[in-house]
């Protein structure tokens, strides 16, 4: 029989646990609204440079891409940095993998995603790591940090298109996104003529720093994103949780009613036997 004053110790334990996991679950909330909120100015900025960029297209043809034949192709995956999330790491290592060629290195931004990868990939696939930014304030310098990386391996020659994959937990659920950032499609943006502003940078240059400002317009986009899904995956987990620990509370509470009758029962049975 199981005594009362162990299953009372167990719902002790039980209800710090709940505790816990609430906390856990208000914290992956707050992060989820946080990072919403944040994405109104990145993209305010995304918008501003891409009014910029229809305004210098509209004084000539848009640049070819001129791609480098043969070229490696860099995939930036916007992964998770913590546990308690469910499967959310391992959808995006499966999406970061899925059709994976021979030609295709990857930048991991999150610790955990990274180790997930990190076990099923040949080694040097990953070819720059960073872990997630803890707090929204930091995501534009870790975005900042992400393009450069990428760029510079374009520079050296190395690669020549660069993708990312995120994740967007709304407006129904986990949405896994790959978008194409090289080579630059300025094809997306209308020219539009009107007042031109005035600028010491020759055209190229212009287009070239604007289409590299949008693209860290984009990558700070998903990484915001993807901060804002690990903690929406996170506060599911942590309600999926919950509900299994109130579950575990009320067939100990019901466990705990039982056995102290059943204790009742037997110290009544005990003095009656010891009276007679």
């Amino acid at each position: 029989m199981n005594r009362p004053e162990e299953i009372k110790a167990r719902l002790d334990n039980i209800s710090q646990i709940e505790g816990i996991i609430g906390a856990l679950r208000a914290i992956a909330a707050g992060h989820q609204q946080e990072a919403r909120h944040h994405l109104d100015a990145v993209r305010a900025h995304e918008a501003t440079v891409a009014g910029a960029l229809a305004r210098a297209l509209a004084t000539g043809p848009a640049p070819a891409p001129g791609l480098r034949v043969g070229g490696r192709a860099l995939l930036i995956v916007s992964g998770a940095a913590q546990g308690f999330s469910g499967d959310y790491s391992d959808q995006i290592s499966k999406a970061a993998l899925s059709g994976q060629t021979t030609d295709l290195d990857l930048m991991v931004v999150g610790h955990r995603t990274l180790q997930t990868l990190s076990e099923k990939t040949p080694p040097d696939t990953i070819v720059w790591s960073a872990d997630m930014a803890p707090h929204m304030a930091e995501i534009p310098t870790l975005a900042s940090r992400t393009v450069d990386a990428a760029l510079s391996l374009v520079a050296q020659g190395s690669h020549d298109r660069i993708a990312i994959l995120f994740a967007d937990a709304e407006p129904q659920g986990q949405r896994l996104i790959r978008r194409t950032l090289v080579p630059f499609d300025f094809g997306r943006f209308a020219p539009h003529p009107g007042n031109q502003p005035q600028t010491t940078l020759s055209r190229p240059d212009l287009l070239a720093a604007l289409a590299e400002e949008y693209v860290f317009a984009e990558v700070c986009e998903a990484l915001m994103l993807g901060f804002a899904s690990e903690s929406a995956a996170r506060a599911a987990a942590m309600a999926r949780a919950q509900t299994n620990v109130r579950r575990i509370s009320s067939d100990l509470t019901r466990l705990f009613s039982q056995a102290r009758q059943e204790q009742m029962t037997t110290e009544i049975i005990e003095l009656s036997t010891n009276r007679t």
